[in-house]
């Protein structure tokens, strides 16, 4: 194993420099005749080792004991940094508002010429990759996730495969409801990705965790299901994943990481369980509610299933439709029961009279006295300030968001603790967030 660093390197289309990580194979310098498939990273800088910004993919040794085992080929890695203040300007292709919704000059296209016309040729320049497109895959996370989808759906003659993970396709705003006006929507949604017309050639893994606040599954889901419509497979040219117990970190992709490789550069395996996954209570009236039946395989690869063959023991309390979706019909118990290549589970759904879908939350967040006057607060999402060292509001989120969240102070300062704060909105509740201490994101 080797990796190699190329430091400063220049774009002429973004005007500006960055280094630039490739992780070589065990074999690189052992068959000098062979090429390899080749991955390319946005936010490099995680891939390999951990910075100021958070912890590592750990992706080369993830590579590595998958290639060891047998299941995926052996792979190049190029890990592209990102430059902290141009990461959005940069991962954002334009698209009506979103230059105005983050105050950003809009250069995904510029970014995405720099990935293909300047960084690829150099690459299969330097080293002995396979450069068609069906061995040359992206992969990236939020807004690395956006990123990679639409250089992939973009230019499908380079890149034929895709690892979306945790995608921020859409900018979801929480306004707070207490001066009882209902003047404003509780939450304000703003999808940040293109839609294509036709099928692109294009092989993707699509993921999401349940943990990752306005980074809901359910624009995951509707992203996936208009991916679906275009004509894209569930299980073959379209895998996706919950991961129910995941949030919005490099530790939470880096945990999940050789679900993608696998699918992209390797062998998934046979299936040797399913769980069905989802909400064992639903209302007569409220949310749609879905069902995700997660199989594992024998390679430890996990994919949760898109559309499926269910079985209901009481089809006059609830059906269920082929893509998971409940059919709530009267009160009372069902059991679901799911079958997939030979393995089988099954849950009970209770259906009640009624599940709303929004929930009241109310969140305190007591600051230190040290505090700016003017400094905004975010707890997974803008708390307002109420008086000196108290933020408090009232909102209506979506019932069953999760969080995972350190309070921060605008986008510089983060609360000084050990473990982030969870809490989610299955039920209406409050919660009071005391801040000891601020501390710099770097």
């Amino acid at each position: 194993m080797k990796i190699v660093k190329l430091s400063n390197v220049y774009s002429k289309y973004l005007d500006n420099s960055r280094d630039i990580y490739i992780y070589l194979p065990p074999s690189y310098d052992e068959t000098v005749s062979k090429r390899y498939p080749v991955l390319y990273a946005h936010d490099g800088q995680h891939m390999f080792a951990a910075d100021e910004k958070g912890g590592s993919w750990e992706m080369h040794h993830t590579a590595e004991r998958l290639s060891r085992e047998g299941h995926m080929k052996e792979i190049i890695i190029i890990a592209i940094s990102s430059i902290s203040d141009q990461r959005v300007s940069e991962y954002f292709h334009d698209n009506p508002g979103v230059g105005e919704a983050f105050h950003a000059k809009c250069k995904g296209e510029l970014y995405e010429l720099f990935v293909i016309e300047e960084v690829k040729p150099m690459i299969d320049g330097l080293f002995r990759t396979m450069p068609d497109r069906e061995n040359t895959a992206l992969i990236g996370s939020s807004a690395g996730g956006l990123i990679s989808y639409h250089i992939a759906f973009r230019r499908p003659d380079i890149f034929g495969q895709v690892a979306i993970m945790s995608p921020f396709f859409v900018h979801a705003v929480v306004n707070e409801q207490g001066d009882g006006t209902g003047n404003q929507d509780p939450i304000s949604e703003m999808k940040i990705y293109r839609r294509f017309s036709g099928k692109p050639s294009v092989r993707v893994w699509l993921d999401i965790g349940g943990v990752e606040g306005t980074i809901m599954v359910r624009h995951v889901r509707e992203f996936a299901d208009e991916l679906i419509g275009q004509g894209f497979k569930p299980g073959d040219d379209l895998m996706f994943l919950l991961d129910a117990d995941a949030g919005h970190s490099q530790a939470d992709w880096a945990k999940r990481l050789a679900n993608p490789l696998l699918y992209l550069f390797g062998y998934i395996g046979r299936p040797q369980s399913v769980e069905i996954e989802g909400r064992r209570e639903i209302g007569l009236r409220g949310q749609r509610t879905y069902l995700y039946p997660k199989v594992t395989f024998n390679t430890g690869f996990q994919m949760s299933l898109l559309t499926a063959e269910y079985a209901v023991d009481h089809p006059k309390v609830l059906e269920i439709e082929k893509d998971g979706a409940l059919v709530p019909l009267t009160v009372g118990t069902a059991e679901v029961s799911v079958r997939y290549e030979g393995v089988t589970s099954s849950a009970k759904i209770e259906v009640v009279p009624e599940l709303s879908d929004m929930v009241e939350i109310g969140i305190c967040v007591t600051v230190p006295a040290a505090t700016p006057a003017d400094a905004q607060i975010h707890a997974g999402f803008e708390i307002p300030k109420k008086r000196e060292g108290l933020y408090q509001g009232h909102f209506l989120l979506p019932r069953d968001l999760a969080f995972d969240i350190k309070v921060s102070r605008g986008f510089g300062f983060h609360e000084k603790r050990e473990t982030s704060r969870r809490f989610n909105t299955s039920e209406s509740a409050s919660f009071h967030f005391i801040v000891e201490e601020w501390e710099r994101d770097e």
